[in-house]
């Protein structure tokens, strides 16, 4: 990043004429002027990539950065602010978070480390006012930063430029912050000298964030900056994965290992925070984010029939495809559906298990367990591939104290019926008509759609539930791992289900993995369960139909 600026003698420059000439080299190598000013003694030393980041925030209007955790980037922006103020007298800039209390927090940490770091930038400061939930600093030239909330109080402000922190958290409002927020950038810094410096890259906007999904506010304007720059308009678009952090021991590889490979992280949150992509689809999202976070509404996980006799328990089953393959994991989805006046149910996914491919008799001992537990009405397995296997299975006696399973929907099963057999099983077979997989895709959009579909909080909201349930203070801490278990399942099902598009082909309709490495078994389970509840739906609907019709006309 260099520039073709021209040479000058410098020692035969006047005062004044010097002063100007390194006010206008800082203002292009801010890291020049750090190296200046930092103390003698200082084992402090700017990173290459933080070189690099101060410079482009100081060269262009528009900077969007999306790095992994350990980048240090509040503290580069922060510290980018800080400079900004020392050598541009009387500008005015901002920062915002989701929270005024979380922005307050992060720059107070920050200004606290780079105070430390370089003593002499805290002698230009004339005021420091750090409250829970307000910062704002004052220079003696007239400048000064502070904090504003992405709120209706913040209308009718004015500032010069401002940075907006973790505008990926997904209860960021952006709405807001476009019709309050960036208006405050609606006049520029009046130069000292009168009128407006030309020179001068006015109503600068800078945005800091770990990556998101591809349905935020955020994904949206990284995506209008990058273009921006494409254009060669003044804006730039960077980021960066764990591996620059670790380069410069900022982050540690064995940490990020660790979260790679533990079974309880979602692959999509690793993605996201860890390897700064944006997952999920904007356009052809198969369920919005918004629906997706609608929907987790029940706080208590289900193990059990919960004793209630107006529910009943669907439980579907996706069978691994792959054994033995990290990724490929067989899982089970537990709706619980409650009669509604209206002829439909109430739907709540009450718990997901998830297994690695295990032999077929293994797993078929494992369904009927659970048959048992929640006394199911029925069981939902997909028999097209290996699948099938589980199913022959299933309609044996195992010898495990539980009789064989019926298969209801297919009468190449009926051979191995026994007096006892009793009909548990519908194979769910995507390649007839009625079980189609295009038509399951449209019922499950459906029914996010329309709110139709509970599931499990997150891990943190569905255990305070739970202590609220059960009257506990806290939870054994041995218990609490074992108790997060479905809540965290349900988390990897909301990643599957965010990494999925819908495209249309003619009549029909596909779904597309948006990254291959994140798999989409408890979306697959979930989809099955779903359809099956939608035909007894669409069957009650129908016989309710012809009563009120014989009703009418008797």
């Amino acid at each position: 990043m260099t520039d073709d600026l021209p040479v000058v003698d410098f020692d035969s420059l006047s005062p004044k004429d010097k002063r100007k000439t390194l006010a206008s080299y800082y203002r292009r190598y801010p890291d020049k002027f750090i190296d200046e000013i930092k103390e003698p003694n200082s084992n402090i030393d700017l990173y290459f990539y933080q070189r690099i980041h101060l410079r482009i925030l100081f060269r262009y209007t528009r900077v969007f950065i999306t790095a992994t955790r350990g980048t240090s980037k509040s503290y580069t922006v922060i510290l980018a602010f800080v400079l900004k103020c020392i050598m541009f007298p009387g500008i005015k800039l901002f920062i915002c978070a989701r929270g005024k209390e979380q922005a307050s927090k992060i720059t107070q940490e920050r200004l606290e480390d780079i105070f430390e770091h370089y003593p002499l930038l805290r002698q230009e400061v004339r005021t420091l006012t750090e409250q829970k939930d307000y910062t704002r600093v004052v220079f003696h030239n007239g400048s000064s930063f502070d904090v504003v909330q992405v709120a209706q109080a913040t209308r009718g402000g004015r500032r010069h430029g401002g940075c907006g922190e973790e505008i990926s958290d997904k209860n960021f409002d952006g709405d807001t912050f476009n019709e309050v927020v960036i208006p405050l950038m609606a006049n520029n810094r009046p130069a000292k000298c009168g009128g407006t410096d030309p020179n001068e890259l006015h109503k600068s906007e800078a945005y800091i964030c770990t990556a998101g999904t591809r349905q935020q506010f955020a994904y949206e304007l990284a995506k209008e900056i990058y273009g921006e720059m494409l254009e060669g308009e003044s804006a730039f678009y960077l980021g960066n994965s764990y591996e620059l952090p670790c380069l410069f021991g900022q982050l540690e590889i064995d940490f990020v290992e660790s979260k790679r490979l533990s079974p309880t992280y979602p692959t999509e949150s690793f993605l996201r925070e860890f390897g700064s992509i944006w997952t999920g689809s904007s356009n052809g999202a198969l369920v919005s984010d918004i629906n997706l976070r609608k929907s987790r509404t029940v706080g208590i996980a289900e193990y059990e029939h919960c004793g209630d006799t107006n529910c009943e328990y669907v439980l579907s089953y996706d069978v691994a495809r792959h054994p033995g393959k990290q990724n490929a994991l067989s899982c089970l989805t537990v709706i619980k559906i409650t009669p509604r006046e209206d002829g439909l149910y109430t739907k709540e996914a009450v718990n997901v298990y998830s297994m690695e491919g295990q032999h077929d008799t293994r797993q078929a001992k494992f369904l009927k367990q659970k048959v048992h537990d929640y006394k199911a009405r029925i069981l939902i397995v997909d028999i097209v591939g290996i699948g099938s296997g589980v199913v022959d299975q299933l309609v044996l006696d195992l010898g495990d104290g539980f009789p064989p399973y019926g298969v209801i929907n297919n009468e190449e099963y009926d051979k191995y019926k026994d007096a006892d057999s009793i009909p548990m099983v519908f194979a769910m077979d995507s390649r007839k008509v009625e079980t189609r997989n295009s038509k399951m895709m449209q019922n499950i959009m459906k029914v996010f759609n329309a709110h139709d579909i509970a599931l499990l909080k997150t891990p943190h909201e569905g255990l305070k539930d739970y202590r609220k349930h059960h009257k506990l203070t806290q939870l054994e801490i041995y218990d609490q791992p074992e108790l997060e278990i479905p809540y965290i399942m349900t988390d990897s099902l909301c990643e599957e289900i965010m990494n999925l598009e819908y495209r249309s082909a003619g009549n029909e309709g596909k779904i597309v993995q948006i990254s291959s490495k994140i798999p989409k078994d408890k979306f697959m389970a979930l989809m099955y369960g779903l359809w099956w509840i939608h035909m007894q739906e669409r069957v009650g609907l129908e016989r309710k139909g012809a009563y009120e019709f014989l009703c009418l006309y008797n």
